[in-house]
């Protein structure tokens, strides 16, 4: 074999190696979360956002799962059934929430969603764009 196909194939087993793992991971842990709204659009940026949200969750196989927040104010919750695919609650909050979906048993993280909050921007101000006093 010449270098360059050695260094070829060094590459390609290295490649190989990194993302073996990761997607063999991907291919048995199949979860999906999804979060209704996405988007919370508030009038301002120092109004809070009041919404109901719906978070909805598939697996791959039947389990118990819990759902964390980086928000304390929403603190962990756990399904009592493998029938329980749907999650309803109330929000209040200024700040962006991310939720993140694990496994009861394991504690491993399963999948994952974000409820951004937006204010509405301000209508823009039109500025001439000559100066009163020019010439032209």
């Amino acid at each position: 074999m010449t270098l360059p196909q050695l260094s070829l194939l060094c590459f390609l087993g290295l490649s190989l190696g990194l993302m073996g793992p990761s997607s063999a991971q991907a291919k048995t842990r199949d979860a999906a979360l999804k979060l209704t709204p996405e988007i919370c659009i508030t009038s301002s940026e120092t109004q809070a956002c009041d919404v109901y949200i719906e978070l909805q969750w598939e697996l791959a196989k039947d389990e118990l799962i819990c759902i964390l927040s980086d928000n304390a104010a929403y603190p962990k919750w756990c399904s009592d059934s493998v029938s329980t695919h749907t999650l309803s609650m109330k929000i209040h909050t200024m700040t962006d929430i991310q939720f993140v979906m694990v496994s009861k048993d394991s504690n491993q993280t399963l999948a994952g969603a974000k409820l951004k909050i937006t204010s509405a921007s301000q209508p823009q101000v039109r500025r001439r764009y000559r100066n009163p006093w020019s010439l032209f």
